[in-house]
């Protein structure tokens, strides 16, 4: 290997430090020495299956630490990992696994079905690999059980590493390209923001499909010589749970969503945990609200707080709100992390001036190199050397971003992307439907939810268990609308040339 890539990066050469976890589950706790041990191994089968450099393996597993076997044998390898959420479809997991061109599956048992209903063209090109015997044409047990060396394979920082999915407003889910430099660079950019060591004791809670799962803190406390410990995928989160995993496992730092930290925040009997181990919690996904901040701070003293904006495209973590800051620039997102540059623009990429909001304009040594087989959106989003969010906000005097809103039509809830424009395709897919929206409603658990706005084509009708139940199929059980109005008429509200005006149904619902 030419350069120091991801391989290394769990590769320790202190004797104590590759004793210590690396990272645990419920089930298994690993040395950093076994880490790197069963990464080779892996390695190693998959070579002896056919894996060869440059090819796509998609990711279909819950939290657990096989996830990290597999991350680090692509990494010595030169493959390229997909990572699939588990709340997809089968459509959805047959779209993203098409359009990458994947050859290679890992799964497991728990989520057999998604991969039972892939396409059959789909499916008959993958090589399945479950984790556990008995699933697929090999497992992860079988594929580290040999005893021959991984193959020494040329892997260079530039290489491809990453398809990083995120959907956007054209309905079909896009991959960002990551190389091994840039996953690098934004798990480097983090740390001296942080002060992570080998003390660290990090909480995974997000999924390590999501973005955040692994580049939100996660690499960066291996970096360091740290602990992961990973919070369950497969069920919902449990606030007690929570609390009493900080305690036992001494947790130093979280990253979570508003969402989350409210149901922390809502035990009753908070304090009568042991929480003083937990220092820092890093939030995002959303802007946090301020009463939500006072809240903590009342109740957890001792706990930094710190808010932060990012993305798939990475960085991960753009800006961050450092604590020195927080109370003056309360509802700030922050300025850029160390490596991160930013600027906020007019329609015509005119810098706009303090106080002037805009479109968010970033770029870094960490940012993608562009989506996957998408030449003209990559030239849109990376036009003139900035990476272009598509998100609204403006810098104040003092160069802090305080986020306005989203120019993509998307609605995060709960931390969880939804992205309109997939479940109205669904919702048009039902003959009674004549037109679909799907819009943003406040809500104070999530944030906001998503409420579908219908009218039915004449003499049609339809409620909505039955257009929930047409469109379960095609998008993730997070997406369906949990509002729903169905109407005859009048037409959804468009402008001269026939394009939906959705911010005057939002205006709407706002004046109810």
């Amino acid at each position: 290997m030419s350069v120091f890539t991801l391989a290394q990066l769990v590769a320790k050469t202190d004797a104590a430090e590759r004793q210590r976890v690396a990272v645990a589950d419920a089930a298994t706790a690993l040395t950093y020495e076994e880490l790197e041990h069963r990464a080779e191994r892996v390695a190693a089968g998959l070579a002896a299956a056919g894996f060869a450099k440059g090819d796509r393996l998609c990711v279909l597993m819950h939290t657990r630490t096989e996830w990290h076997e597999v991350f680090f044998a692509l990494a010595r390898l030169g493959g390229v990992i997909v990572p699939l959420n588990h709340l997809l479809t089968p459509h959805e997991i047959a779209y993203i696994a098409d359009d990458c061109g994947a050859r290679w599956l890992v799964a497991e048992p728990d989520l057999w079905d998604k991969v039972d209903g892939l396409d059959a063209a789909v499916r008959e090109r993958l090589t399945v690999i479950g984790s556990e015997a008995g699933y697929g044409d090999h497992d992860l047990p079988g594929l580290r059980a040999g005893d021959a060396p991984a193959p020494a394979v040329e892997v260079n920082g530039d290489d491809l590493f990453l398809l990083q999915y995120t959907s956007g407003t054209t309905g079909f889910p896009k991959g960002a390209m990551h190389t091994h430099a840039t996953v690098m660079w934004n798990a480097i950019s983090q740390r001296p923001h942080f002060d992570l060591s080998a003390d660290t004791v990090y909480y995974c809670l997000p999924a390590l499909s999501w973005v955040a799962g692994f580049h939100s803190l996660h690499l960066e406390t291996l970096w360091s010589g740290g602990r992961v410990v990973l919070a369950p995928s497969n069920r919902s989160f449990d606030p007690r749970e929570f609390c009493a995993t900080v305690e036992r496992e001494r947790v130093t730092t979280v990253a979570l969503v508003p969402t989350v930290l409210r149901l922390i925040l809502s035990v009753p009997d908070l304090e009568s945990f042991d929480l003083s181990s937990w220092m820092l919690a890093i939030a995002g996904g959303e802007a946090v609200p301020v009463n939500l901040l006072e809240e903590m701070a009342a109740r957890l003293p001792d706990l930094t707080g710190i808010q932060v904006y990012g993305m798939s495209e990475f960085p991960s973590l753009v800006t961050l709100l450092e604590p020195a800051d927080a109370a003056r620039k309360l509802g700030s997102a922050g300025r850029p992390n160390c490596v991160s540059q930013m600027r906020v623009v007019d329609a015509d990429d005119v810098d706009r001036a303090p106080g002037e909001v805009g479109e968010i304009l970033t770029r870094s040594p960490a940012t993608m190199i562009g989506y996957y087989g998408r030449g003209e959106e990559t030239a849109a989003a990376l036009r003139g050397g900035w990476l272009h969010t598509g998100d609204l906000g403006y810098l104040d005097e003092d160069g802090f971003l305080f986020i306005s809103g989203r120019s993509k039509d998307v609605i995060i809830s709960g931390g969880l992307n939804i992205y309109p424009v997939e479940i109205e395709g669904a919702l048009m897919r039902h003959p009674a439907v004549a037109e679909a929206a799907v819009i943003p409603v406040p809500d104070e658990k999530w944030g906001e939810i998503a409420k579908a706005v219908i009218v039915l084509e004449d003499g049609r009708s339809v409620d909505a268990d039955e257009l929930r139940t047409s469109i379960e199929p095609f998008v993730a059980r997070f997406k369906i609308p949990k509002q729903w109005q169905i109407t005859h008429g009048p037409p959804l509200p468009k402008t001269a040339s026939g394009k939906l005006q959705k911010f005057k149904l939002v205006e709407a619902e706002r004046a109810r």
